[in-house]
């Protein structure tokens, strides 16, 4: 392959993964499941400058439903908390200490909000956005190397004009297909969450149901008058 296609190629693979990357980040953003890849974006203000969640916390994940964020140091607790939920405001924060003997350490603990039926709505929608913008994006990127690629092909032969042309096509839907897979592996995680959510409900209502009911039971057996015999 001629070296300036050779480069051209790189530089369109490149700026295709470039937009794959971002879809991929927008979408780990939604938060399901805990990912400390969520906490990228966090800003926190301390001491007049915006530092990064990593200069001055930790991050654990012991579950899928929480991060715990172990600041550095005591006086970061604050700023931390602040960075996070300015970023995620529906995370649920809890503080907690980790002891080891009678060393403890104060951590803060996120919970993932629960997928109910208005969140997984506006999730799947917010997917759907993404992957909108991130296909648009994919098509101008086309249109725009393809141009470049068209300019270069008269002064190959037909053999090697056919196989850059392949490669380019190669390497489009090798994108394409890439973040199809993101997404679908989103909305799998999405459905899942909303599936597991409806599975506790169910069951905190049937206990609810039958508490009701034993509660029913025995006042109605406290109320009961005695008969005549008695």
């Amino acid at each position: 392959m001629d070296y300036s296609i050779r480069l051209l190629k790189e530089e369109y693979s490149s700026v295709l993964e470039g937009y794959g990357g971002l879809l991929m980040m927008r979408l780990k953003n939604l938060c399901v499941k805990s990912d400390p890849v969520s906490l990228l974006p966090v800003v926190i203000e301390y001491e007049d400058r915006n530092m990064g969640i990593e200069e001055l916390a930790d991050v654990s994940v012991p579950d899928d439903d929480h991060l715990w964020v172990i600041p550095k140091d005591k006086e970061f607790i604050i700023p931390v908390a602040k960075g996070v939920l300015e970023t995620h405001p529906e995370f649920k924060m809890s503080n907690e200490v980790l002891k080891n003997g009678d060393d403890e350490q104060p951590y803060l603990c996120f919970t993932m909000p629960e997928v109910d039926k208005d969140r997984y709505d506006a999730l799947n929608q917010t997917v759907d956005i993404f992957y909108d913008d991130a296909k648009k994006s994919f098509e101008e990127t086309r249109v725009k190397y393809d141009l470049r690629l068209a300019e270069k092909l008269p002064t190959m032969s037909m053999e090697d004009a056919d196989k850059a042309k392949d490669d380019f096509e190669k390497t489009y839907q090798t994108n394409v297909d890439t973040a199809k897979t993101t997404v679908d592996d989103k909305k799998k995680e999405i459905a899942d969450a909303y599936q597991r959510y409806q599975q506790e409900k169910s069951a905190s209502d049937q206990g609810f149901k039958e508490q009701a009911a034993a509660a029913g039971e025995d006042v109605k057996s406290k109320l009961q008058m005695p008969s005549a015999e008695e």
